[in-house]
């Protein structure tokens, strides 16, 4: 049972940047990034650099797919700083750097950081000229906030911590809907701030129009005990829904200025968060009104507990013969996508279902692989569907 018992409290610990915008040569926003490691020039160069002892052998790595990255061999120029330049990169949006000193992983401390892969890593963010002017920090617009809130969860029996976005001038009074978004496997409540730039993103659509203000709630979510074992998988995710449910909508719903009730909720996640919030929103549509899955396919063989009855077929099924329960119901995929195969099969299962007959269903398809392209476009081809009276 979610409380109905609200106290009005102001964040108290924000972030919030409404840094001036510039552009390289070729007219792409370039973020601020005060690292001097990483940069990236105006023609289109990326400029690396790495302090290490002179005799040292240094490299730097560049790309999200390991088996694909692109290694640069890095020269001793001047007392131990090695500087390496890469030219006609292909690769677009935040990319992961892996710098190496004898053969050895290094972080670097002047250049920025991310935590991709279950590590924390170095990486840059990259021009795409489709997302670059929607995340980009503009200074002519107000901007939103983003903050750390820190509660006791019944379900886990320790402290948790969500990462919280707040639209620009909220404030006392207004009543505001709330996303609850998921991030990638191997990722974590940081993602969608850091390497997707949400914030800014929902600012500037805000700005111009596009969608209504709304709170955004992230939470760490790998919680499988064992990713091969398969007995736990969904007992984890039931976990997962527990503490989503009982413990933190509540919380949120009490400290924040919310709006109450499905409609004034969504939930949504991309990868295997996208097959959470899947198993979440669809098994509680009494909770949820809105849903959104970016770049993943959830029924499947691949993800069925032996011996336990399939929740997402059940789920799914559910929904399809009442499709009044769900307003927005959300789908998207990279043509170039691994995923790609399983989620034409899963169309023809929801089609048979009769789930795209729902009002509110889109299906969105992008040329983009398994990456942070694909999530961004997502995001910003969900959220104006969403809260609309």
């Amino acid at each position: 049972m979610i409380s109905t018992q609200r106290r009005h409290i102001m964040p108290t610990t924000t972030t919030a940047s409404s840094a001036p915008q510039s552009t390289d040569g070729q007219g792409h926003p370039v973020f601020m990034q005060p690292c001097t490691a990483v940069k990236l020039s105006d023609n289109g160069d990326i400029l690396f650099k790495m302090k290490a002892n002179e005799d040292a052998s240094v490299t730097v790595s560049i790309g999200n797919d390991h088996n694909s990255q692109i290694t640069i061999p890095m020269q001793n120029l001047h007392n131990g700083i090695f500087e390496a330049s890469f030219s006609g990169c292909t690769l677009t949006g935040p990319q992961k750097l892996v710098f190496r000193v004898n053969g050895q992983e290094t972080l670097n401390p002047f250049a920025p950081l991310w935590f991709h892969a279950n590590s924390l890593s170095n990486y840059i963010e990259l021009p795409d000229p489709e997302t670059d002017t929607l995340i980009a920090p503009r200074k002519d617009i107000p901007h939103g906030a983003v903050t750390h809130e820190f509660y006791y969860s019944r379900t886990y029996q320790e402290f948790m911590s969500s990462t919280v976005y707040t639209p620009p001038g909220f404030k006392n009074g207004k009543e505001y809907p709330v996303l609850y978004l998921f991030h990638e496997v191997a990722e974590n409540k940081t993602a969608w701030t850091d390497a997707s730039r949400m914030n800014y993103l929902l600012d500037n659509l805000i700005a111009d129009g596009k969608c209504e203000p709304l709170i955004v709630v992230e939470n760490d979510c790998t919680v499988m005990l064992d990713y091969h074992d398969r007995p736990d998988w969904f007992e984890n995710y039931s976990q997962l829904e527990h503490f989503l449910i009982q413990d933190c909508v509540p919380f949120i719903e009490d400290k924040y200025h919310t709006k109450t009730g499905k409609w004034s909720r969504a939930i949504a996640g991309i990868g295997l968060g996208a097959v959470q919030a899947g198993y979440i929103g669809m098994r509680n549509t009494d909770i949820f009104g809105n849903i959104g899955l970016f770049t993943a396919f959830w029924i499947s063989a691949a993800f069925h507990a032996e011996g336990k009855e399939d929740p997402f077929y059940t789920a799914a099924e559910y929904i399809g013969r009442h499709p009044e329960v769900i307003k927005v119901f959300f789908r998207s995929e990279g043509d170039l996508d691994i995923h790609f195969k399983g989620i034409e099969a899963e169309n023809n299962l929801l089609s048979e279902l009769g789930i795209d007959k729902i009002p509110g269903y889109l299906f969105k398809v992008y040329h983009q692989t398994h990456n942070w392209g694909s999530y961004r476009r997502s995001l910003r081809d969900f959220v104006p569907l969403l809260f609309h009276e």
